[in-house]
């Protein structure tokens, strides 16, 4: 039994519209391709890249180097390095060393969402799956399972990753702090639900653009670049008005939102809680979702 097997068998409901076998189908379609291992082979890449970056700017967090500082950067390095040696800075260290690859893992997460959509489409097999369950929403319900278990599965290998590093790395700096530390385990379980958002939104995602093409590439550029045009948008309205509020609202953008909803504390300066992650993380994966499901219902297949 693979991964994909034991997470379908604990997420497909046992009764009901959504039977397992449709669900199994659906991850099927992608696991007879080539895509789903190489995206987990990008997991592996990202997560080792994140996690050695992330390393190195925790240590000099910790251990700044203070040769040639002005008075005023030299006071700021210090209070920075005493902040991060507390019991908070320590788990949020941990915490961030634990969700390393977030940023591009959920990219694959939302990219396999897509094509768990647009196969059908590419490789012109939706006319026969929707003959073969004229219930729609039953085959929705399974994408949506199937897209979660994929994302699931690529925060299973970025987080055994995660936590093989990072206990190494937290004992060669001399951090104390337990992966068991509710801050840190929330941290990861957010990154899980994080993952699984993701998935349904690259599922949404390619329900309203069928292209595979298309949807990839709109679903990369809304990612990145809509991100920077965010950033970009509200610095200049910060600017313009100086309310330290506006450098917090690029929470809204969704790659944002799911970095602040897995980072304890504060994750940039003037970021919003937690909370403010998860809600609205939340909003843009019930949005989605709803697309997915009402064009699925009404657009004509053939």
């Amino acid at each position: 039994m693979t991964p994909l097997d034991s997470l379908v068998i604990a997420a497909a409901p046992r009764t009901g519209f959504a039977p397992m076998h449709r669900v199994r189908a659906e991850i099927m379609k992608i696991r007879t391709t080539n895509t789903w291992w190489m995206f987990s082979i990008g997991i592996v890449l990202v997560t080792a890249e994140a996690l050695l970056r992330n390393g190195v700017s925790h240590h000099y967090d910790l251990h700044p180097a203070l040769a040639g500082l002005d008075p005023a950067d030299k006071a700021q390095a210090l209070a920075t390095a005493a902040r991060a040696h507390t019991h908070a800075g320590q788990a949020a260290i941990a915490s961030n060393m634990m969700t390393s690859g977030q940023f591009l893992g959920v990219l694959f997460a939302m990219l396999i969402g897509v094509l768990v959509v647009t196969n059908e489409y590419s490789h012109q097999t939706v006319t026969a799956t929707y003959l073969a369950n004229p219930r729609r929403g039953t085959v929705i319900v399974a994408k949506f399972i199937a897209a979660a278990c994929f994302g699931a599965l690529f925060w299973l290998v970025s987080t055994l990753i995660d936590v093989i590093v990072t206990p190494i790395y937290l004992h060669s700096q001399q951090l104390g702090v337990s992966l068991a530390d509710w801050a840190v385990v929330r941290s990861v379980l957010l990154n899980l639900l994080a993952f699984i958002m993701w998935a349904i939104f690259g599922l949404g995602l390619g329900t309203l653009i069928r292209s595979q093409l298309g949807s990839v590439i709109t679903g990369i550029a809304a990612y990145l670049l809509g991100t920077a045009a965010v950033a970009v948008i509200f610095e200049l309205i910060y600017n313009a008005y100086h309310h330290t509020w506006v450098q917090g609202a690029i929470v809204i953008a969704p790659a944002v939102a799911s970095l602040v909803m897995t980072t304890p504390g504060q994750a940039f300066d003037h970021a919003p809680p937690q909370w403010a992650g998860l809600v609205i993380m939340t909003g843009y994966t019930l949005l989605f979702g709803t697309i997915g499901v009402q064009l699925t219902r009404r657009r004509d297949i053939s």
